[in-house]
C-alpha cells in the first residue's frame, strides 16, 4: 500500500473540497500506515473514523454538485454509492483476519481514483464555465441595434 500525496494536480478549484480531500488523505495515509504495522485495534478506530468522514465528505460533494447544476452529477452519484456498496459489503466480511489490510486496499486506491480522474472531471467543467462567464465579461454586454455606433 503506497501511501497518497497532495499535490496541485487533486485540486478541484473549489477550496472546501480541496481542504476536506486533504484530510482524507491525511486519515488514509494514518490508516495505510496502521495497516501496515498490522495494529488492528487501532485500525478500527482509524477506519470508523474516515468511513465517517468520508460519507459527510461524499454528502457534501453531492450537495454542491447538485446545487452548481454539474451535468454528469448523476453518474458522479452513482459512483458515489457504488463506492459505499462496495465498503458495506467488505464490512461484512470484518472477523476475517485479512479485513484491514482489505478494506484499506479498497478505500485508497479508490479515494487515489475518485480525486485524480472522477473529481477531476467536475473541475475541468466548472474551469470552463468560470472561463466562458470570464470572456463575458471582457467582452462586454451583447451588442444590440440601439446600443451599437450608427
Amino acid at each position: 500500500m503506497q501511501q497518497l500525496e497532495w499535490n496541485n494536480e487533486a485540486s478541484v478549484g473549489i477550496p472546501e473540497m480541496d481542504a476536506q480531500h486533504r484530510r482524507l488523505i491525511i486519515l488514509l495515509n494514518q490508516l495505510v500506515k496502521v495497516a501496515q504495522s498490522g495494529g488492528i485495534g487501532d485500525g478500527a478506530s482509524a477506519l470508523a473514523e474516515i468511513m465517517q468522514y468520508a460519507e459527510r465528505h461524499l454528502q457534501q460533494e453531492e450537495l454542491v454538485l447538485r446545487v452548481r447544476g454539474y451535468p454528469g452529477y448523476a453518474d458522479h452519484k452513482a459512483e458515489h454509492d457504488a463506492y459505499r456498496k462496495k465498503v458495506a459489503s467488505l464490512q461484512a466480511l470484518a472477523g476475517r483476519r485479512d479485513f484491514a489490510v482489505r478494506l484499506t486496499n479498497l478505500v485508497t486506491e479508490w479515494w487515489r481514483f475518485h480525486i485524480l480522474v472522477t473529481d477531476q472531471q467536475y473541475a475541468r467543467y466548472f474551469r470552463r464555465q468560470a472561463e466562458g462567464d470570464q470572456q463575458a465579461v471582457i467582452a462586454g454586454p451583447p451588442q444590440t441595434a440601439e446600443s451599437s455606433p450608427a
